[in-house]
């Protein structure tokens, strides 16, 4: 899932945007599904914590698919027209790009506090030897996922918004 090699400092925001959908967004979806599927088979059911495991994946779930949504409909589209110097400022729902990076911002930190729940409740996604296959492979996608998560929400918060806020700002001076 590693998109770093990828980057480099002159790659327009609409690049980073696109390999972040492509890599990060696409593995996401992906993964969501299969957990989906893995969380529910009968021989997850010997796990000890398995209500609160189900609870706090669809917490999850149910954040991914709706951030994703406006991600790339609002404000992914957006940011890219914030590359294109020789168009006028793109018009918008928000008065400003920090709006709706302030709303993405704020549902990241919810999603690393579930993060934090899920290790605890995985004891960092180590299944016990005697566990079922089926459990190895949960916990396995488990962790991609979380790893993936973390890695994706740091190109967004520590890379592309600051980018696209200072572009914004540069565009309105």
């Amino acid at each position: 899932m590693k998109i770093a090699h990828k980057i480099t400092p002159q790659m327009r925001m609409a690049e980073l945007i696109d390999l972040i959908e492509e890599t990060h967004h696409t593995f996401t979806r992906s993964e969501l599904a299969r957990i989906s599927e893995l969380i529910e088979d009968p021989e997850v059911a010997a796990l000890p914590r398995l209500p609160e495991l189900r609870a706090c994946f669809q917490a999850i779930n149910n954040d991914l698919v709706s951030h994703l949504q406006k991600e790339e409909q609002i404000l992914f589209p957006y940011i890219a027209l914030l590359d294109d110097d020789m168009r006028p400022l793109p018009s918008s729902c928000f008065s400003s790009v920090a709006q709706p990076m302030r709303v993405m911002i704020f549902e990241h930190k919810t999603l690393r506090e579930l993060l934090i729940t899920l290790r605890a409740l995985t004891d960092h996604y180590q299944p016990k030897a005697d566990d079922a296959l089926q459990i190895f492979l949960l916990y396995a996608s488990l962790a991609a996922l979380d790893e993936d998560l973390v890695e994706h929400m740091h190109w967004e918060d520590d890379v592309l918004f600051p980018r696209a806020l200072e572009e914004e700002k540069r565009r309105r001076s």
